[in-house]
């Protein structure tokens, strides 16, 4: 019973998530805030009641399917000292 529920959760997330593809590109963003604040308890209810191994492959999933994708997150955490807006111009200073 707990996991159809905890699929059932999931599925409608999933469903929501597209629908952002068909608004407005700046209405997007808030949908992804959205989508962040209704996953996360989504997120803590799959990991309690089917366990932790399938929490984070639903955190994974998740991330990938929002519009920031991980990899951006993973490559600004790895390289702090690069400004976002710097593009690969050399610093005027040098």
């Amino acid at each position: 019973m707990a996991v159809a529920a905890c699929l059932a959760l999931v599925l409608v997330w999933v469903l929501a998530a597209n629908v952002p593809l068909l608004v407005a590109d700046r209405r997007r963003r808030a949908a992804g805030y959205a989508l962040v604040l209704l996953g996360v308890p989504i997120l803590g209810f799959v990991t309690w009641q089917v366990g932790p191994v399938w929490g984070l492959i639903l955190l994974g999933l998740g991330a990938a399917m929002l519009r920031w994708p991980p990899l951006t997150l993973g490559r600004a955490l790895l390289h702090p000292t690069q400004a976002r807006g710097n593009k690969g111009l050399s610093d005027p200073a040098e």
